[in-house]
């Protein structure tokens, strides 16, 4: 049995993009290929969070549509984001692609990830944010929640130099 997928983990400020392939009982290989950055989350520190300096003061009760840039830097993201996926995809022809992200930034990504199910790729959703873990790590958590395998760990043995 052959097991194949592209794996996405993402979160607003970036996205980190894995193969997975299990051959049979072959070690599965689970291999880095991208780690995407959002620069609108990377330069979010332009707008400040700061109150009006005092309530008679204009400047600061326009609304400066934080919030709308933000998600539109999302949105940007998203879509750069399923972009890759997609030539990743078709570059190592996989079959399959596993979205990663907390229930906001999914959401975001699910309407991108259509375009890939009418290519016929499957997409499947996990809403969990990884993208604080290790690849180890969230290897181990895809497999704790049989999305992939499990890695293949090393017997621990005695020492050859017992006494």
């Amino acid at each position: 049995m052959v097991k194949r997928a592209l794996i996405a983990i993402v979160d607003a400020a970036h996205a980190r993009l894995y193969t997975y392939t299990q051959e049979g009982d072959a070690e599965p290989q689970f291999t880095e290929l991208r780690d995407l950055v959002n620069p609108g989350r990377q330069a979010h520190g332009m707008f400040t969070d700061k109150p009006p300096r005092s309530p008679g003061d204009n400047h600061g009760t326009k609304d400066d549509h934080r919030g709308d840039h933000i998600a539109e830097l999302d949105a940007r993201f998203s879509k750069d984001v399923i972009s890759q996926v997609e030539a990743l995809v078709r570059e190592y022809e996989l079959p399959q692609v596993i979205l990663v992200a907390g229930p906001k930034s999914l959401g975001v990504l699910r309407g991108e990830a259509a375009r890939l199910e009418k290519r016929g790729i499957r997409v499947d959703e996990i809403a969990q944010n990884l993208a604080w873990l290790s690849a180890p790590q969230i290897h181990d958590q895809l497999a704790a929640l049989n999305v992939i395998g499990p890695r293949m760990r090393a017997a621990v043995g005695r020492s050859a130099r017992t006494r």
